[in-house]
């Protein structure tokens, strides 16, 4: 009786073993481990670790081993995202609440948003294809958490991710005090002054506006606020420099002094 029972068993157990098989199957890293190598740096990716793989990002029918097959429109195979359309590519998760929240509840899910209200946003929607976008500030396959020390946009990297389209201000904002505070989530670089999905044009109204962004750390009466005092009243002076757009590089030279 009880071999009999083993055999019973044992019969339901196989299509459940082939359906465990068959779910677990993913051709696009059978195939891209040995043609690309996409798969080597994506198991380090943060989507990955949350069980998002190719064909959730990319569609397609994993489960296929003919690529003709695998990679048809008719399965959802979407071609490769031009840089113009990465944004809303991204967006399609990040600005869906219900979606993202499965995974990492209280996340964010505003950051497409405020990316099209962004000067980095705008250059893209007006023409300029080397705007930055998600792909250059958080890698492609290789998507690590903001906090994990790796990631690019990682606060102890953000000022050298930054630095790599804004190489002057970079250097000048490295030889600044802030340069050696603002290195962590709550002083994240470059971001705690010009935020980051939502990155503002910088100007003279950074300091000189009715919200001066000093004021948002620095209180009036503190050094820094007096500080922040006097560089408002030097930048003030240098209207012709800030029409001819040289008011970046005055705020940032301003934080130099000792």
């Amino acid at each position: 009786m009880f071999a009999t029972r083993m055999h019973f068993l044992a019969v339901l157990l196989i299509p459940l073993t082939a359906f465990s098989v068959w779910a677990a199957k993913d051709s696009c890293f059978e195939c891209h481990s040995v043609e690309e190598g996409t798969s080597i740096v994506f198991k380090d990716d943060i989507h990955y670790k949350y069980g998002i793989s190719c064909a959730d990002c990319h569609g397609g029918d994993p489960r296929e081993d003919d690529p003709n097959l695998s990679m048809n429109a008719s399965r959802g195979f979407k071609v490769r995202v031009t840089r113009e359309d990465t944004p809303e590519y991204c967006g399609r998760c990040h600005g869906d609440a219900a979606f993202i929240h499965k995974y990492k509840p209280g996340q964010r899910t505003d950051q497409l948003a405020l990316y099209r209200k962004s000067i980095h946003g705008a250059k893209l929607a007006g023409g300029n294809k080397k705007a930055a976008n998600c792909v250059d500030c958080h890698g492609v396959h290789n998507i690590r958490a903001v906090d994990d020390p790796q990631s690019p946009a990682h606060p102890s990297h953000l000022a050298a991710k930054c630095g790599a389209c804004h190489g002057e201000i970079a250097a000048l904002f490295q030889q600044s005090r802030h340069a050696r505070v603002f290195t962590s989530s709550e002083m994240a670089g470059c971001s705690a002054c010009h935020s980051s999905h939502g990155t503002q044009r910088a100007g003279a109204d950074m300091l000189t506006g009715a919200k001066p962004v000093c004021a948002t750390c620095h209180a009036a009466g503190s050094d820094g606020g007096k500080a922040a005092a006097v560089m408002t009243k030097k930048i003030k002076g240098l209207a012709p420099a800030v029409q001819r757009g040289g008011a970046r590089q005055a705020a940032h030279a301003l934080v130099l002094a000792p």
